[in-house]
């Protein structure tokens, strides 16, 4: 009996261990869409603006959102993406929060034509257990980025808060995903999570 316990005790540890979350997403690439890009300006739920630039299977991308900027620097393979990215949050003037992690984006079209991301996004070297990252392309747009030499930077040295200003108040963009589209919900609330 002693060692039924003990058996027990065992199973237990490694069945919360396994619960933790994080690590590599168990996700395989398979072929890009016909006319899928990571190329584009995204609206996510849950990182709003989002511009991302793939040339060959390197993309590199920034977002902007409330309070927080970040980056995406990732690798293409087919319809998959997996990258890091960094993110910057000032909640407090002068203070920046800068936090740093992992994800992947699954490139789809849906059934009215609208292309999508689906992914999540993790915590250091883990691709998974923060939460989804979801985007849809927006129509009629070209990604502009900070580091692009094309773009409007006005050498203020606050490049993320320029992109910021370019992206509001566009009304060239495409509506969110309906119909036969699909769901970009998810937890929009990561703005409450103490990182």
């Amino acid at each position: 009996m002693g060692s039924m316990k003990v058996l027990v005790g065992v199973v237990g540890i490694l069945a919360l261990a396994g619960c933790g979350g994080g690590g590599r997403a168990n996700v395989t690439a398979g072929a890009m869409p016909q006319g899928g890009s990571f190329t584009g300006v995204w609206h996510s739920p849950q990182y709003g603006e989002m511009n991302m630039v793939q040339t060959g299977s390197a993309v590199v991308g920034e977002y902007v959102k409330d309070e927080r900027s970040g980056r995406i620097q990732g690798t293409s393979q087919g319809d998959l993406m997996r990258f890091e990215w960094t993110e910057s949050r000032e909640l407090v003037s002068g203070r920046p929060t800068v936090t740093r992690g992992r994800g992947y984006f699954r490139y789809t079209i849906g059934d009215d034509g609208a292309h999508n991301i689906l992914g999540e996004w993790g915590i250091d070297d883990n691709e998974t257990g923060g939460g989804s990252w979801n985007a849809y392309r927006m129509r009629n747009r070209q990604p502009r980025l900070s580091t692009d030499s094309t773009g409007g930077d006005d050498g203020d040295g606050d490049d993320m808060d320029d992109l910021g200003d370019d992206l509001e108040g566009d009304d060239d963009t495409a509506p969110a995903p309906a119909g036969g589209g699909t769901d970009l919900g998810g937890d929009d609330d990561l703005g409450d999570l103490d990182l």
